[in-house]
């Protein structure tokens, strides 16, 4: 078994954010960002992430317990905090030095990376936790998350001083909405159990599924609006974004088996892992004056 705080941070399932923010981080650093500046809006990524689990841990405490690890990053059931291994007096005090690290290295990287990393600290708390609890609601726990991957890939692009436009950021936003309907479906019978009212829980596995068409669609038109308008290094983005966002959406809805979805995470995690590495990589050329921006 993982070590309790490996657990506890889930550093596995961050890809699915550290995808946009890599994106977002290659597509807009240049040779003049100060390479400190980098490394600590990465810190600050780092803690927001390890902000956000620890608080889902423990809002979720009576709901992971049911968990069999089925198409997450792990069993859910082993949480330490469901375990027993941690307490939540722990958690509250780990999540007081996150919440500070984030912000703290948000604020000595740049005065707008330092507002979305603000933006996305308080969606982290408002989703999980009481009286809000976003999470729990049906559409607002799509929304949020969705709004908060759109935002963080502002907040990559903002590293570099890039220009962010709105049209982009609709588009990360929409995608999110995409990728995020099937998570929730797989906690469709954890949540169900918990009592909770999930998106998945009030609109029906089979229904949230099919919702996933519609985004894709307007996902490809904004999409495509950027393939057309935009330079060779938006124009790669924007077509493995439609391809791989309709493959998704159509593979989501086959594997769906009488309300249960037999979807691997890898599906997710591999391509996110993949794409996250490679835009990492390019941003740090780009930095370091080894490669010129494509395009």
């Amino acid at each position: 078994m993982k070590p309790k705080y490996m657990r506890l941070l889930r550093p596995i399932a961050w890809i699915t954010f550290l995808f946009p923010f890599s994106i977002g981080f290659g597509l807009g650093v240049t040779s003049e960002n100060n390479l400190f500046h980098v490394v600590f809006a990465f810190i600050a990524f780092t803690a927001w992430m390890s902000f956000c689990f620890v608080l889902n841990a423990l809002a979720d405490k009576d709901v992971d317990k049911f968990h069999n690890g089925r198409s997450k990053d792990m069993n859910l059931a082993y949480q330490p905090l469901v375990t027993g291994e941690i307490t939540g007096k722990e958690v509250l005090h780990l999540s007081m030095v996150f919440l500070f690290s984030s912000l703290l290295f948000a604020w000595l990287t740049g005065l707008l990376f330092f507002l979305l990393i603000l933006i996305v600290d308080v969606l982290g708390y408002i989703y999980s936790m009481p009286p809000m609890r976003l999470k729990t609601k049906p559409v607002t726990d799509i929304l949020c998350n969705a709004l908060a991957a759109g935002i963080i890939f502002a907040a990559g692009l903002s590293i570099g001083g890039t220009n962010i436009s709105v049209v982009m950021i609709s588009g990360a936003f929409i995608v999110a909405c995409v990728f995020y309907i099937p998570t929730v479906i797989t906690d469709y019978e954890f949540d169900k159990k918990a009592g909770l009212v999930t998106s998945a829980v009030f609109f029906g596995p089979k229904k949230l599924l099919q919702a996933m068409y519609p985004l894709t669609a307007v996902a490809t038109l904004i999409w495509l609006t950027i393939f057309l308008t935009s330079g060779l290094e938006l124009r790669v983005l924007a077509l493995l974004v439609i391809i791989y966002t309709i493959v998704f959406t159509v593979v989501s809805n086959i594997k769906l088996k009488e309300k249960r979805l037999y979807l691997h995470e890898n599906w997710i995690l591999l391509p996110f892992a993949m794409t996250s590495t490679i835009f990492v990589i390019y941003g740090v050329l780009k930095l370091l004056g080894l490669l010129t921006p494509i395009g």
